[in-house]
């Protein structure tokens, strides 16, 4: 109850206060014991007891009580690797804490963590990667990831400073790949690890694109203050004087990434090619390579539809532009665009900017989209983006007009058993193909085929320039001009009148569905009542 409770934070504190003495030492022990306490009932305690922890250690390793010794063997040094075994039990237990079904400790004890994450490193003056690395792991892995820690995660650490978000990328990227080699973890397991990870990076808007963006830091260690005081001078951090770049060699900052650990030769100095450098946490180039290998390692992952939909959806604004090499994405485009249906409609975006602004060379675009064009696409929530997609696909003049004819036919042929909302896109998306190609306008003046027997046009085809197109006509549209629904056979029947209109804009057709006809059915304001008007029926009596 709430006596026992008070009593125990008495208890708490008064532990707490015992330990400014180096003669008690032995009391950690027994608040190690109130936060290993596993009854849920005390949260309350725990959470005293871990904020009591927390001030005794800082405490330690701000005085050096931490520090590892020189002398293993002298009695010192034993008492301070008895304390440095006790420290690790409590961040150990705080990262299980991480994963408690409350999120009220579970928020906590992500603060203590980074917070002595800070401590430590700027005690050392070298990033504690060793206390990072374990935070990370138990974030990505979290089975109980709550709202509240995912926001405390994301919002005050990894998408506020460029530092945190930097190694997290990296650990990350090193969690998920070493996990894929192994190959020893369960579906499920791998799908929470996709999912959370997803979860985490789809978040981050803080991604530089500049290096002068580099600019927030968590830890302060020397060789960051001294980028920051240069930058703050109006420099850009770029500008550190040559015997500045000395005394930051990367082997002591810390900071170091692994390509570049490799490097460092037996005498802890870096070949002469690197000694020039900045660290990395200060080289937007390394962000963009850490960035490049989390995702790369998250797309190599078994992902759900809903990931893949949501990574396509965001790939081109916030990740290709990050990209140190672009390319990279292309198995993970064509794998994707070969799922089919939505997915596939997705990832078109992403290769057409691959291919028209990176110049990568995908050979059988167009017979990929060609065979995306089929029934479903014309009920997808998708089918206004794959339309405008479409737009920019067939709008170089310069493609072959038999491929146009293709996609010309196999349009009106789809609009036959479209819906409604889909074939008053088709019409004027026909009418404007037909005026940037006009050799194709023999599809309107051909009368041979009058339906799908005379037609040489063969629909079955894959390949769109075997299709036979450009011989066929377009009867599908003098059929839709005898369409049920005014909207669609009024416009079907702009094919038998001249070409006045340059051509239409295809964002006026786009976004009708059949609620919107309906509404506007509905609405419409009515010349005369219905041919036929029906009486309310009275009450019927029946007569035996």
């Amino acid at each position: 109850g709430v006596v026992d409770f008070k009593e125990t934070r008495q208890k708490i504190r008064s532990l707490e206060a015992s330990l400014s003495d180096k003669a008690n030492l032995n009391n950690v022990v027994q608040l190690m014991e109130f936060i290993n306490s596993s009854n849920k009932a005390n949260a309350q305690v725990i959470h005293a007891a871990m904020h009591a922890l927390h001030r005794v250690f800082s405490r330690f390793l701000t005085n050096g009580d931490l520090d590892q010794p020189n002398d293993p063997s002298s009695a010192t040094a034993k008492v301070t690797l008895w304390l440095l075994g006790q420290f690790a039990n409590y961040v150990k237990r705080l990262r299980q804490l991480l994963s408690d079904d409350e999120p009220g400790l579970q928020v906590p004890a992500l603060k203590i963590l980074m917070t002595l994450v800070k401590t430590q490193s700027e005690h050392t003056n070298k990033m504690a990667n060793d206390q990072l690395q374990p935070i990370v792991f138990a974030m990505v892995w979290n089975k109980n990831l709550s709202a509240p820690l995912h926001k405390e995660w994301m919002e005050k650490y990894v998408n506020a400073y460029d530092d945190v978000r930097y190694h997290f990328y990296r650990h990350t990227a090193d969690i998920m790949t070493k996990t894929a080699e192994k190959n020893e973890k369960k579906k499920e397991e791998i799908r929470r690890l996709a999912h959370n990870v997803f979860s985490m990076v789809e978040g981050i808007t803080s991604m530089p694109t500049e290096s002068s963006e580099l600019d927030e830091f968590y830890i302060e260690l020397p060789e960051i203050k001294k980028y920051m005081a240069l930058k703050n001078k109006g420099g850009n951090g770029d500008d550190m004087e040559e015997e500045d770049e000395d005394a930051l060699l990367l082997g002591d900052s810390g900071l170091i990434s692994d390509e570049e650990e490799e490097e460092v030769n037996n005498k802890g100095k870096v070949s002469k090619k690197k000694d020039r450098k900045k660290t990395p946490v200060l080289q937007l180039d390394h962000h963009k390579r850490v960035f490049q290998s989390c995702w790369i390692a998250l797309l190599k992952l078994p992902l759900t539809e809903e990931i893949y939909k949501k990574t396509l959806l965001i790939l081109h604004k916030r990740i290709l532009p990050h990209l140190r090499e672009p390319r990279f994405l292309m198995d993970f485009l064509t794998d994707s665009y070969n799922v089919g249906g939505s997915v596939s409609l997705l990832a078109l975006n992403g290769l057409f900017i691959l291919i028209t602004e990176y110049n990568l060379d995908y050979p059988d675009f167009y017979r990929k989209l060609y065979t995306l064009l089929d029934r479903d696409v014309m009920h997808v929530k998708y089918r206004s983006r794959f339309f405008r997609l479409l737009d920019i696909f067939l709008s170089s003049t310069l493609l072959p007009a038999n491929l146009i004819a293709a996609f010309i036919k196999r349009l009106a042929r789809l609009s036959l058993t479209a819906p409604p909302a889909a074939s008053v896109i088709i019409i004027p998306f026909i009418y404007n193909l037909l005026r940037r190609h006009p050799i194709c306008m023999k599809l309107i003046h051909k009368n041979d085929a009058v339906g799908e027997k005379e037609d040489p046009y063969n629909f079955d085809e894959q390949n769109p320039y075997e299709t036979k197109a450009l011989d066929s006509s377009l009867w599908e549209l003098q059929t839709l001009s005898q369409h049920y629904y005014s909207n669609v056979s009024t416009l079907a029947k702009m094919f038998s009148e001249k070409f006045l209109k340059p051509k239409y804009n295809l964002e006026d057709f786009m976004d009708h569905t059949y609620s919107t006809f309906f509404k506007t059915e509905i609405e419409r304001k009515r010349k005369k009542e219905p041919a036929m008007a029906f009486e309310q029926p009275g009450s019927c009596e029946w007569t035996i």
